[in-house]
């Protein structure tokens, strides 16, 4: 599964023998899964299953749901009240016979009495309702994934850049900071010779070897930098990973921020320090990207 953005949108409709049912779905970031639904009063019984359907597709963001059913082409049933109707005529003639009346009842004058004909209303269970409504919201899921995956895609290339771009300069601090090593021991040395000259003393040889190993030590970024790089690495191995990983992806970028911090603080030097600086400033970049991957 590729990366997930949690920004999306799916629209389905659909013409079912319960109406012809619209949905909506729209998304953004959110750290947890928080789903909001806006559905017609009669699917009430039905709101933990569309629940479980969209947490079986979706793990974090802030999702709403529109749903809505036109019932304008629904079909009345038209139906007549026998009894009612047999009890008219009976009624009909027995005042005909008490008023000595003449005539005859027609159907005219049944038609009169409006509780005769009734319209009514095919109501349907909620299993009927969900069996209709279910393939709606399905393709209107699917279509959310889509557009969620093609947000992926564009945040994925994006992060790439940034990537390569830190992996290139990963490499210039990684060439310069031996060289400030050797450029500190023969500065050392260079004021030591200086010293020796104005004092006609020879330095302690040892104590020299000493002081330039415990500042090599100091200066030493190489583990940080090897950190730096397997976190990069890592990070990029989740570009193809088949769960969610935003949230392991805003842990890696801290992880990193961590050593580029630590590169900078330890660099002793100007072009290290200003690499460091821009390190920072692609994992910045990176963070604000990741907080829309799911």
């Amino acid at each position: 599964m590729p990366v997930q953005s949690m920004t999306g949108f799916g629209l389905a409709e659909s013409k079912t023998p319960s109406g012809t049912y619209h949905v909506e779905i729209r998304g953004v970031n959110n750290r947890f899964l928080d789903i909001q639904l806006k559905q017609p009063g009669y699917f009430v019984n039905l709101e933990q299953k569309i629940k479980k359907d969209i947490t079986q597709a979706i793990s974090r963001g802030s999702i709403s749901v529109y749903i809505a059913c036109d019932r304008k082409a629904e079909k009345n049933t038209l139906t007549w009240d026998k009894n009612a109707a047999q009890n008219y005529v009976r009624i009909f003639n027995d005042i005909k016979k008490t008023c000595n009346l003449s005539g005859e009842s027609t159907l005219s004058d049944l038609l009169r009495f409006s509780d005769l004909i009734k319209s009514t209303t095919v109501k349907y269970d909620d299993a009927t309702l969900w069996k209709h409504f279910s393939p709606v919201l399905r393709s209107a899921l699917t279509a959310y994934q889509q557009s969620r995956t093609t947000e992926g895609k564009l945040t994925v290339r994006d992060l790439k850049k940034s990537i390569n771009a830190m992996t290139a300069i990963l490499k210039l601090v990684e060439k310069r900071a031996p060289q400030r090593i050797e450029e500190f021991a023969t500065e050392l040395n260079r004021k030591i010779e200086k010293m020796v000259a104005q004092s006609h003393q020879q330095p302690d040889q040892q104590r020299l070897a000493t002081e330039i190993a415990v500042m090599a030590e100091r200066l030493d970024i190489a583990e940080e930098c090897m950190r730096l790089k397997a976190h990069i690495a890592a990070f990029t191995r989740d570009f193809i990973s088949d769960e969610p990983v935003g949230k392991r992806m805003n842990f890696l970028v801290q992880e990193m921020n961590r050593e580029a911090n630590t590169i900078g603080s330890k660099a002793n030097d100007t072009d290290i320090a200003h690499h460091a600086v821009k390190l920072k400033e692609y994992i910045e970049k990176i963070r604000e990207q990741i907080q829309n991957i799911e």
